[in-house]
């Protein structure tokens, strides 16, 4: 997870639908961080408690690949910590960070009055799949469910 750089990242709504979002994320002591305002919608749904993320890959069929993570979101307010998120994103991100130099000077200022939110999630349920593995298991008997079999791992009772 940790060399991807977008996560998909879903939040539950009073409306019942879900505020789906890419962002940037870090791991750190098997838990999530993403880096955002405070002012923003997932920060505010993200006090809700729950949150639903998707990482993927691959075009082919037998190139798909990916997880999806159920866990516990919260916003942190441990300084200790969001010292350790900055150190980290700063340095998985330094290349796609913008530069004031390159943007419109209205834009950065705006950018300077921002104050940053860091939301946790913490893992519940772990789901992924490998379609690459399905070379690996023909030669094993053939499975009733297919060989693109999910992965599931409850993290709740860990």
């Amino acid at each position: 997870m940790d060399s991807k750089e977008k996560l998909y990242v879903a939040f539950p709504m009073e409306n019942g639908y879900p505020h789906v979002t890419p962002v940037w994320f870090c791991v750190l002591d098997k838990k999530l961080y993403l880096r955002t305002q405070d002012y923003k919608m997932k920060t505010r749904l993200a006090k809700a408690g729950k949150a639903c993320c998707a990482l993927d890959e691959g075009r082919r069929y037998l190139e798909l690949r990916g997880v999806v993570i159920w866990g516990r979101s919260g916003v942190v307010t441990e300084q200790k910590l969001i010292d350790r998120i900055e150190k980290i994103m700063g340095m998985k991100y330094k290349e796609q960070q913008w530069r004031a130099s390159e943007m419109p000077t209205w834009w950065v200022q705006e950018r300077k009055q921002e104050k940053r939110a860091y939301i946790e999630i913490t893992p519940t349920k772990i789901s992924s799949w490998d379609n690459s593995r399905i070379h690996r298991l023909s030669a094993q008997k053939a499975k009733p469910r297919g060989a693109s079999e999910a992965h599931h791992l409850d993290v709740s009772r860990a």
